[in-house]
């Protein structure tokens, strides 16, 4: 069934400043030195996380004192949850027992951190989890009474990425039982569906160790993926080295069907490691009571389910409502932990602020909070000049608002051009780079709501644009390109779209639009037909899969038609 070679997760792989990225941790430390709530703790723990992994992709053993940060703000963090008998402190470092940190502070912390040497260029990449969806670092702390019965010793192994921060936490939580504890991390190699792993030398000597003293050995990632061959890397290398099977432990933060993973003979050799999978409960504000997400939110913005659009559900963000018996109902939307929802809050605070959308407000754990808005969702049908007009507003807007820096769209070209080809439509696309922003990404009609007053707002303004999805950063005609092809516009209120933006911003944007319109479509075809496959035998499949026939007429019919050459 076609879907499966397709591209629409965008590599998120990126190079950094090393000198940008201490610094952004020194801030969140600097902020701990007078605010050390749960939050700002958390905060900073993904900081530190982010530079400790760059600087052991690098250099290994380079990390050392990146890893002294991540750890003891990961003991901080564990130390203010009440577990068991245990109840968090007056939260002082100088509280901890262990010798090695004994009397540090918050501001001893910043120190460190302002010395430590980096290089001038860090690879990292977006802990997905975290960023969008709703995983807790403080899961993986939670589970430690299933890993460790009797046991006095811990041994915690990272996967890189996500898996230095999840180590942290997991192996504060052991420190914090009494338990004798220390992490490594490690970054399996090869190809994506057959990894390899090797530890150094200072991690065989901890494997060494740590076995002769009977420890459990927990190996922590946000996986399994589609292969699950990270996971059994390590843990098949942690056999080597000589430590017992039974003494291996994988931490997921799911559960997987090890019959669909596609690493080589994966069911079987997973079959023999015991897995843990962390609580599928995400830790959310009080007030998000009604679960809404996973497309149920459907139920509420729709008459009938013949109008539902189609969704990967398992990739939307959680949305919950407050309960209702309280008068004036909130929606509660997973933006990101950390400064990954803070980047999000900010967009959609400039969206509200310029009378665009629904003002938000932070909540706790990642989350944002919006009032619930007595109105309905639109449909392509409620196409009129007034909304081209918002529209054409809108992504003016986004223009002068979220400009980034931007050199090329090679990879967006390339996603274009491979599903053309796996989908069997020849057709050449040519994308010109102008105007780059973070764009809306979602300018379908339903993501637009019309207000009992007459005000037409648009929803979901701040993730879509920078997810890990195509197309990330990318010219404001990606979001011209959706408008037109969503709302299903003629020749004449394209001419009309395009000509109202061009007056509300200075951009011609008729000379690309064709390319755009191209990507875009493809892009969706792929999109809803992987999405199709993934939930194969669920009645999400059927809207799927005629939304991707939807979109690849639409690329069918640009094959006659150039807006730009008419």
């Amino acid at each position: 069934m076609r879907g499966v070679n397709l591209l629409v997760f965008r590599g998120d792989q990126r190079c950094v400043c090393g000198q940008e990225l201490k610094a952004s941790l020194a801030e969140q430390l600097r902020l701990l030195c007078g605010d050390n709530s749960r939050e700002r703790l958390i905060g900073a723990l993904l900081r530190a996380g982010e530079l400790e992994c760059g600087l052991a992709d690098a250099n290994g053993d380079a990390a050392g004192p990146a890893e002294f940060l991540t750890d003891r703000i990961a003991d901080a963090l564990v130390e203010r949850e009440p577990w068991g008998g245990f109840q968090p402190s007056d939260f002082q470092l100088s509280n901890f027992h262990s010798a090695d940190f004994q009397n540090l502070s918050f501001q001893s912390l910043l120190t460190l951190a302002q010395g430590l040497p980096v290089a001038e260029e860090l690879s990292i990449a977006t802990p997905e989890g975290f960023a969008y969806y709703a995983l807790h670092p403080l899961a993986y702390a939670d589970v430690l009474d299933q890993i460790c019965g009797f046991e006095d010793h811990l041994l915690v192994v990272g996967i890189r990425s996500i898996g230095t921060t999840l180590s942290a936490v997991m192996a504060a939580a052991a420190r914090r039982r009494r338990i004798k504890a220390e992490r490594f991390t490690v970054r399996p190699q090869g190809h994506p569906y057959n990894r390899t792993a090797e530890f150094s030398a200072r991690q065989l000597a901890a494997i060494d160790q740590y076995a002769s003293f009977g420890a459990m050995f927990a190996l922590v990632d946000e996986g399994p993926g589609l292969s699950g061959s990270s996971f059994l890397a390590v843990a098949e290398a942690l056999e080597q080295a000589g430590v017992q099977r039974e003494k291996i432990v994988l931490v997921s933060s799911h559960a997987p069907n090890i019959d669909t993973l596609c690493a080589a003979d994966a069911a079987r050799r997973w079959r023999r490691f015991r897995c843990v999978a962390v609580s599928g409960e995400p830790r959310r504000p009080v007030a998000a009571v009604d679960f809404i997400g996973g497309g149920k939110w459907r139920n509420r913005a729709f008459a009938n389910q013949q109008e539902w659009p189609a969704i990967w559900t398992s990739f939307e963000r959680l949305k919950y409502v407050s309960s209702t018996e309280h008068e004036n109902w909130r929606l509660y939307k997973f933006s990101g932990l950390g400064h990954y929802g803070d980047a999000v809050f900010q967009r959609e605070l400039k969206v509200a602020a310029a009378g665009f959308g629904p003002l938000p407000s932070h909540e706790s754990d990642g989350f944002v909070s919006y009032p619930w808005i007595d109105g309905r969702s639109l449909a392509a049908g409620d196409l009129s000049s007034s909304i081209l007009a918002r529209m054409a507003d809108y992504c003016a807007f986004r223009l002068r608002t979220f400009r980034v820096e931007l050199a090329e769209l090679n990879a967006l070209q390339q996603m274009a051009e491979h599903n053309l080809r796996v989908l069997g439509l020849d057709l050449p696309v040519e994308l010109r780079l102008e105007h780059p922003v973070i764009a809306d990404g979602r300018m379908q009609p339903h993501e637009w709501l019309v207000t009992n007053e007459g005000r037409l707002l648009k929803t979901d303004s701040g993730s879509h644009g920078d997810d890990h999805f195509f197309p990330g950063p990318t010219d404001i005609a990606w979001d011209m390109a959706g408008a037109i092809i969503e709302w299903h516009m003629n020749e004449q209120q394209v001419r009309e779209f395009i000509d109202l933006y061009h007056c509300a911003s200075g951009d011609d944007a008729l000379v690309r639009i064709d390319g755009f319109i191209r990507a875009y479509a493809v892009f969706r075809a792929a999109y809803c037909l992987m999405a199709a496959n993934a939930m194969r035998g669920s009645d999400e499949e059927a809207r799927l899969r005629g939304a991707a026939e939807e979109y690849q007429e639409t690329v069918k019919r640009m094959e006659s038609r150039s807006l730009s050459a008419a």
